[in-house]
């Protein structure tokens, strides 16, 4: 080959070398403006101050702020000892007073009263019985008014069906009336229940009680009780 077209083969190889350069980026381009880089912001940042909390906003604490304190409290002890007050019982209201039904209970009656005996020729007692002690009609008693049931002595057919006066009878025995009459006058002295009124002999003796009244014929050894109920017996 001779050198000129050598040198014509190497100009165009050059050239093909050249163009291709331009061609083709260089290896480390600079860009003319650089990437900013895209950080994510976000566009609302939640305040602390309404972030919720699992934790109440009033917390209880563990330890009271008040620890109780146990001690044994003293039984009280009054300053002043009070001493049961003396009530005084009132006794029992006594019961209706019994009646006699013998001569000898109603001798233990009078004698149990303890009174000496006051001397009265009529008496009457509170409830209104009158007494005649000595009289030229008759000597007993008799209720104020009306009379104690009794038709089987009394009877069914007769005007009066009640006992309303005792009296003792010839040789001092005591015997029940079923009057319609009375033997009362006026003028005797009203005598408390209690007493024991004998007549100016002391033969005859009465007890008055709330209940009714007593007599007993010393001398015959017979009496009788007459009140809410009646009851006559010999010595």
């Amino acid at each position: 080959m001779s050198r000129l077209p050598l040198v014509a083969l190497v100009a165009v190889l050059a050239l093909g070398l050249t163009a291709c350069g331009d061609d083709e980026p260089t290896a480390d381009p600079t860009p003319s403006d650089p990437p900013t880089a895209e950080t994510t912001t976000p566009s609302e940042t939640p305040s602390t101050s309404e972030t919720p909390s699992q934790t109440p906003s009033e917390t209880p604490s563990a330890t009271p702020s008040e620890t109780p304190t146990f001690t044994s409290t003293p039984d009280p002890t009054p300053s002043e000892t009070v001493e049961p007050s003396q009530t005084t019982t009132p006794p029992p209201a006594p019961g209706p007073d019994p009646v006699p039904t013998t001569y000898a209970d109603a001798q233990a009656k009078l004698d149990a009263a303890g009174q000496e005996p006051r001397t009265a020729k009529r008496f009457q007692t509170s409830s209104g019985i009158y007494c005649l002690t000595q009289s030229r009609f008759a000597v007993g008693c008799e209720l104020p008014s009306g009379g104690i049931p009794d038709p089987g002595y009394c009877g069914t057919d007769g005007p009066v069906q009640s006992v309303g006066r005792v009296v003792f009878g010839e040789g001092g025995a005591p015997t029940a009336e079923c009057n319609s009459d009375t033997i009362r006058e006026p003028g005797a002295a009203t005598v408390a229940d209690g007493s024991v009124v004998a007549s100016p002999s002391g033969a005859v003796q009465c007890l008055l009680e709330a209940s009714g009244v007593t007599c007993i014929d010393t001398v015959a050894g017979s009496g009788f009780f007459l009140g809410s109920s009646y009851s006559v017996f010999g010595g």
